[in-house]
């Protein structure tokens, strides 16, 4: 069966015509998504409050799942996900459910971290997934899928299923621009509202610019990292092609268009891009375009000699930047599951991590 089958993706009318084919009801079609999304249900076989002869058939014309789990590991005493998943051509991803308890005025939060590519071609320095190099693209049915088995997994803890999904994963999600925007399309029919999903990007301005006439109201976050063009080409190569003007300007018409408040990205390596002079750029930037500030300290990644600075280093960044900043610790640390981690069982090739490190003119451990 292809894709175009796969339960992950199929929209009402193509549920509702396959329980036709059966001669049941359309109200089929919302048991059948209960079942998924919030039963836990691991399979058509599982969804017993349908009748056996349309389980049968529902087997029998779509595919449940295109990913299957095989690997889990966990951190923040228990908080936090890394699910290893493997698809049908063998290829590995990473996916990281995170769970965050209610914290008035806070809501309690389920946030998975889909990935959109087995490996990346941006190049990031900083980046386990950046120096895999791009293996191919995710598809739809793959993408949507991560969430679907990342609510599995909190439905055996009695939990509900996703309410946040970010784009934050493995990959570009907008050098995969049509199978990403058709997982969003997904998502949202099996119930998370696009005000609460998160598409980042590196800044591929021509699919940004796409992206805001979809108008879908989808928060998006440009991975900064750097406040002039001669360092970000060093961090993010694809700065080169996208320069820092362009990208932010990109970024200004898409929080116009979609009426969401632009983020921007910003990992702190230590001795690279924390020195007085970027916190002072960074606010600037932030001021000029109206953007919300996630400062990430970075994660560790084998064969990288990249640091991240001391905790007290971090707070007198943030309060240089201002009250547009905030600083976000990566979960999931233990797991290897945290930000710019992300690596599934893809080995990073050694000329990539050494060009990355040429790049930064810093040695190779």
């Amino acid at each position: 069966m292809s894709d175009a089958l796969a339960l992950a993706i199929a929209d009402d009318a193509r549920l509702a015509g396959v329980a036709a084919e059966a001669g049941e009801p359309r109200y089929r079609v919302t048991q059948i998504r209960q079942a998924a999304w919030r039963g836990g249900a691991a399979g058509f076989e599982a969804m017993t409050l349908l009748p056996a002869a349309l389980r049968d058939h529902l087997g029998a014309r779509l595919r449940f799942g295109v990913l299957t789990e095989v690997a889990t590991r966990t951190a923040d005493r228990g908080l936090t996900h890394k699910l290893l998943l493997r698809a049908a051509d063998g290829q590995t991803v990473e996916t990281v459910a995170m769970t965050y308890p209610a914290r008035p005025p806070a809501h309690p939060r389920r946030t998975v971290c889909v990935s959109t590519q087995v490996g990346c071609a941006v190049g990031c320095a900083f980046c386990a997934t950046g120096q895999l190099g791009l293996r191919r693209h995710l598809t739809a049915a793959e993408i949507t899928d991560q969430v679907l088995i990342a609510g599995r997994a909190w439905h055996g803890a009695g939990l509900p299923p996703a309410s946040h999904v970010v784009y934050m994963g493995m990959g570009e999600p907008l050098q995969n621009y049509q199978p990403t925007l058709d997982s969003v399309r997904a998502l949202i029919r099996w119930g998370v509202a696009a005000r609460r999903i998160t598409i980042s990007t590196s800044g591929i301005v021509p699919a940004i610019d796409r992206l805001a006439t979809e108008r879908l109201p989808l928060r998006l976050a440009i991975s900064l990292h750097a406040v002039d063009d001669d360092l970000r080409t060093r961090l993010v190569p694809i700065n080169a092609r996208y320069p820092l003007a362009d990208c932010l300007a990109a970024g200004v018409r898409y929080a116009a268009a979609s009426g969401r408040r632009l983020s921007l990205e910003y990992v702190l390596i230590a001795g690279v891009n924390d020195r007085p002079q970027d916190a002072l750029g960074l606010r600037r930037l932030a001021e000029q375009t109206g953007a919300h500030v996630n400062l990430i300290p970075m994660n560790r990644i084998p064969g990288s000699d990249l640091a991240t600075p001391s905790p007290p280093q971090v707070r007198q960044f943030a309060a240089a930047v201002g009250g547009r900043a905030s600083v976000r610790f990566s979960r999931g640390d233990q797991a290897a599951a945290a930000c710019g981690q992300l690596r599934a069982e893809l080995v990073p090739r050694p000329a990539q991590l050494a060009r990355a490190a040429r790049r930064l003119r810093l040695p190779v451990g």
